[in-house]
């Protein structure tokens, strides 16, 4: 049976694509990296499973400016930040902001990737509603 896409089914299947794309892909991790907010020097810190594992994640103790400690887990995305450092190392991240600071050294995100990827998926759902709405 051969069956080919209709517009409608096209247009369709390229707004999923993009919108998969921008908020699933793009969005997600850029939105998650601006609500965080850390401030404090690093207390203790432990990494699991191990460092030398692909995709471990860092556990934090944070102590504040004011005392007071808080938790924060560093995973292997670029919504976290970075992993394994040692205790004594200040952090800074304000929400709102992309980067941080660790020890006074600026870390930027690395907006150019996320780009890219948001580009062509804003493209893909701009193209599906013109072929879904135009119905060719």
């Amino acid at each position: 049976m051969n069956k080919k896409l209709t517009g409608k089914s096209r247009g369709i299947v390229l707004v999923f694509i993009g919108l998969f794309g921008f908020f699933g892909v793009v969005g997600d991790t850029v939105f998650e990296r601006l609500q965080l907010e850390v401030n404090g020097t690093v207390i203790a810190s432990r990494d699991e499973p191990s460092k030398a594992a692909p995709r471990y994640a860092t556990y934090y103790t944070l102590r504040g400016d004011d005392g007071k400690q808080s938790e924060y887990v560093a995973g292997a995305t670029d919504a976290s930040l970075e992993r394994s450092l040692p205790a004594g190392t200040r952090i800074s991240k304000k929400a709102g902001a992309l980067g941080y600071w660790i020890n006074g050294r600026r870390v930027d995100f690395p907006l150019l990737f996320y780009t890219i990827p948001a580009f062509f998926s804003l493209l893909a759902l701009f193209l599906g509603l013109r072929q879904f709405l135009s119905g060719r």
